[in-house]
């Protein structure tokens, strides 16, 4: 703070030496200082902080309490060097380090509190995945996946094991999984956002409407579809020659997604009917699989349409797909992907 005041102290004197120095060579010529160039002068710092104050978002408050929760955290973090069979504090730090979005860092704090705790509770277990996923998606596929599938079996209603098995059996190709899952999670009456998440994917994978009609009370119009929201990026799929909706068996279904650099589960996803083909879709952070996960997070996602002859989101050999990168932040406005080439 003391920092911050003293540059713009030294800013402003710098200022008005910029100003009043044409006032002051005026004076040398006509012996006199002009009343109202000097008035405008000294009238430029009330008003640069007064307009300062009106647009700035900036809170002291807050930028203080969030340096000494960053310190508080290092201190712990340089105490557990000192002492590292504390696995309490581990997860302490583990749990810090989280809740400040620093995942890879979460993620090593857990792997100490693991390493040391020779049976570990669920809590740990579930934790230690979650970090492990944040940090790389690709994990659903090998030992947090199995962490929390171990979750599930032990305790089928814990909410993060349902949203996460949910990713895993998403990932695995399981679609069946999935909306017994998610289903399950759903009628545990999650938060607002979560629900509507929910019921988007839910929705978009085939599921039957909740009971009551909720799914169809999603923001964003009928069909439990959601308004976009965040970037969003418009697609044109369409088939290559040669190939025909008629060659599809009726079990087929389209998937539309944008996919990170480092893999894992997709970013947004729409589920149609093969027969949405040709078409124009608009793809957007409201077909978000993660809660807080946005297109704007990557300077590059990966744009794939591609036809599943088995209906499941898992490619399998066979599919009709295509694809192309693209920067959320630069566009281009609308993308065209051809569907012309088959998985192997």
């Amino acid at each position: 703070m003391t920092a911050l005041y003293s540059v713009a102290a030294l800013l402003c004197a710098l200022a008005l030496g910029i100003l009043l120095w044409p006032l002051l060579r005026q004076r040398r010529i006509n012996g006199r200082w002009s009343a109202l160039g000097v008035a405008v002068a000294f009238a430029i710092v009330p008003v640069a902080f007064a307009l300062y104050v009106y647009v700035s978002n900036w809170d002291p408050d807050v930028q203080q309490r969030a340096s000494e929760g960053q310190r508080l955290v290092q201190e712990l973090a340089a105490r557990l060097q000192r002492a590292p069979d504390d696995v309490a504090g581990w997860e302490l730090l583990g749990r810090s380090y989280m809740a400040l979005g620093d995942y890879a860092q979460g993620e090593q704090a857990y792997r100490e509190a693991w390493s040391r705790t020779p049976k570990p509770d669920e809590d740990l277990k579930l934790s230690f995945a979650e970090a492990q996923i944040l940090s790389d998606r690709s994990t659903l596929g090998g030992d947090a996946g199995r962490m929390v599938e171990e979750v599930l079996a032990a305790d089928p209603s814990n909410p993060k094991a349902l949203w996460y098995g949910g990713l895993v059996a998403f990932e695995l190709g399981h679609e069946d999984d999935v909306k017994s899952r998610w289903s399950h999670l759903l009628a545990m009456n999650p938060p607002a956002e979560i629900a509507t998440m929910l019921r988007t994917q839910l929705a978009a994978l085939g599921a039957p409407p909740e009971r009551g009609g909720a799914a169809s009370s999603v923001a964003g119009g009928a069909g439990g579809e959601r308004a976009p929201s965040g970037p969003t990026v418009q697609l044109d799929v369409s088939l290559a020659g040669g190939l025909s909706i008629q060659q599809l068996p009726p079990s087929a279904a389209l998937f539309i997604l944008a996919r990170a650099p480092g893999g894992g589960p997709p970013l947004a996803v729409i589920r149609k009917p093969p027969s949405a083909v040709p078409g124009h879709f608009t793809l957007s952070d409201a077909n978000s699989m993660i809660p807080g996960r946005s297109l704007a997070d990557f300077e590059e996602v990966t744009l794939i349409a591609r036809l599943s002859k088995s209906g499941q989101p898992q490619e399998q050999p066979g599919d009709w797909y295509a694809q192309t990168s693209y920067r959320p932040k630069e566009g281009p406005d609308t993308v065209a992907l051809v569907i012309d080439q088959v998985v192997q």
